[in-house]
């Protein structure tokens, strides 16, 4: 079962009619220029509005998605009499629509989210024409405080649609790799698309985009003992003085988090990119120390999720812009306090938009280095 997006772009490639088309209103805070383009299905068209789109601020009707569908996009769940068995492989949460905006965001840097659908046709047989239906769709607010930007290279990014040829590799992807591909997507759109609202579940997003990414491509073959020996000295030093039968079956059960850590730090280590451009002349990071800040990101997305510990607060501050363009990388200062807690400088390694970067990046590479289907794969 691949994702309904690629099954309906193969679907089309393949020769099979039109069985309906929709539109789709596609929001955004940035402006688009180029000509529309067409990826298989689905079309993308610039929206103008009644002032000059540079002058737009918050969130606006920015794009158009115009999808001809060509595959049937409901499952079957009884077959020949019989239930369908339990499959859900390719579930991500959203629609084939979606993931081409989600992929769109990846690949542009900046927030797209579809706001619903503006018109429909109706199912039509290939050789005949249908009235469409019209929907009114309601308008999507900016996340978060306006003027508050968490990320701001979403602010100068290219946003011609001409940079949106990536997407025309899509459906020549494998099943495992699209649907690996389609989540990390989404993971990375919907930590972008809150940012500004709600950073600390940016950065879950963003962790979870990587660990998508992560745990699709990379294989650990350490022992268990050796994993826990580095990654959790903690433990390994817990079981100072037990027997060996002992210390291999602690390690055997606290293997899958350690080797989650260890796909996810040699995930990063493998496809970061370089540093950002131009950086700022102080308060930046060490881009040779990625593995330990990568282990101590994780950490903290472990202890977000399971004990309901946010982020370190120092981690979730807006970048101040520095020299021109350059931005903030790092916390400022030694040591943060605040709502609760002091966090030494070691222990928030850097911001979200410095993390963002970094995820971005390295989703790219990976998504450049995907491999083709075999070309019978149905």
């Amino acid at each position: 079962m691949g994702t309904d997006a690629w099954r309906n772009w193969r679907a089309q490639r393949d020769g099979h009619a039109e069985s309906e088309n929709v539109d789709e209103d596609v929001y955004s805070d940035r402006h688009f220029t180029g000509a529309s383009r067409t990826h298989g299905p689905y079309g993308l068209s610039l929206v103008f509005g009644d002032v000059p789109d540079k002058h737009r601020t918050g969130m606006h009707l920015a794009l158009k998605l115009h999808a001809s569908i060509h595959a049937d996009l409901v499952p079957d769940v009884v077959r020949d009499g019989e239930l369908v068995p339990a499959n859900s492989d390719s579930y991500h949460g959203g629609s084939h629509t979606d993931e081409i905006i989600a992929m769109a965001s990846l690949a542009l840097g900046v927030r797209l989210r579809i706001a619903g659908t503006s018109r429909f046709s109706g199912r039509h047989l290939a050789d005949s024409t249908a009235r469409p239906f019209y929907i009114e769709v309601p308008a999507l607010t900016t996340p978060g405080r306006p003027g508050s930007e968490y990320i701001p290279a979403t602010q100068r990014r290219e946003t011609d649609v001409a940079n949106l040829v990536k997407l025309d590799t899509f459906p020549e992807l494998s099943e495992p790799d699209q649907i690996a591909l389609v989540r990390a997507a989404r993971a990375y759109a919907h930590g972008l698309w809150l940012s500004n609202e709600d950073p600390n579940q940016a950065w879950l997003q963003f962790v979870t985009a990587i660990e998508i990414a992560a745990n699709h491509s990379q294989a650990v073959q350490a022992s268990s003992i050796a994993l826990v020996q580095e990654l959790w000295p903690e433990l390994w030093a817990a079981l100072d003085g037990a027997d060996d039968k002992v210390r291999s079956r602690v390690c055997k059960q606290a293997a899958p988090l350690a080797r989650s850590t260890r796909k996810f730090i040699d995930f990063i280590a493998t496809n970061a990119p370089g540093p950002p451009e131009p950086r700022p002349p102080y308060e930046h990071l060490d881009w040779n120390l990625m593995e330990e800040h990568a282990r101590l990101i994780y950490g903290h997305r472990s202890r977000a999720l399971h004990d309901g510990k946010p982020f370190p607060l120092p981690m979730l501050d807006r970048p101040t812009s520095l020299d021109g363009e350059a931005t903030q990388e790092v916390p400022f200062g030694l040591n943060t306090g605040g709502m609760g807690g002091v966090w030494d400088a070691s222990e928030a390694p850097m911001l979200l938009s410095t993390f963002e970067h970094i995820v971005r990046g390295s989703l790219l590479h990976w998504w450049e280095n995907l491999s083709p289907a075999p070309s019978n794969q149905a």
